[in-house]
């Protein structure tokens, strides 16, 4: 049995622990399987309808493999075979306020950069910018290459009331430092 609301482990066994409800959020860490010597990833979307994979063009085989593995993940949490995925080259911090996505699960990994910054939302009350000193103390960041998957909100999905709810938020980016993320949602028809 899982211990708290967010529980990390050295292999993606540690997703199974989204199974029980008071996990919001399993981190499993890994080196990033981005090549070395490899080009950053092109931005690419691929859509799943359970049985097709429409991909909006050619990618990396090894950032192919990874999505086909990762995409396993979300549909046996979700129990939804149908999923879109997106890579893509971050700049700018797409999403500056913590928050939670309306969801069922989403799965995030960052390539390059940062990965998203998370913190309990009990730990930093109503600073969703966190711009206060106490809320930047508590916040976490997830290294490259560590895959997030988060319970969000749609319906069933919710945080159970008496549980700590889990917020993320995108780190800072900019040209000079960009990130390359992939995110894989669940896609329930």
């Amino acid at each position: 049995m899982a211990v708290g609301a967010v529980v990390q482990g050295q292999a993606p066994t540690v997703f199974t622990t989204l199974f029980e409800p008071q996990v919001r959020m399993a981190i499993w860490s890994r080196p990033s399987p981005m090549p070395p010597d490899a080009l950053p990833p092109p931005d690419f979307t691929a859509d799943c309808d359970g049985r097709w994979i429409a991909a909006s063009g050619p990618a990396p085989e090894w950032l192919l493999q990874d999505i086909e593995g990762l995409a396993e993940i979300v549909a046996a949490i979700s129990g939804c075979d149908a999923w879109r995925a997106r890579c893509e080259t971050v700049t700018r911090r797409a999403c500056p306020r913590f928050h939670q996505d309306a969801v069922p699960v989403r799965l995030i990994v960052a390539y390059e950069g940062p990965g998203p910054e998370w913190a309990f939302a009990g730990e930093i009350g109503e600073d969703l910018d966190g711009r206060k000193i106490g809320t930047r103390r508590r916040v976490r960041t997830l290294h490259p290459g560590d895959v997030a998957v988060i319970k969000g909100t749609a319906p069933g999905w919710e945080a159970w009331p008496d549980l700590p709810v889990v917020l993320h938020r995108s780190p800072p980016a900019g040209r000079r430092a960009p990130r390359r993320v992939l995110t894989i949602d669940a896609a329930p028809a």
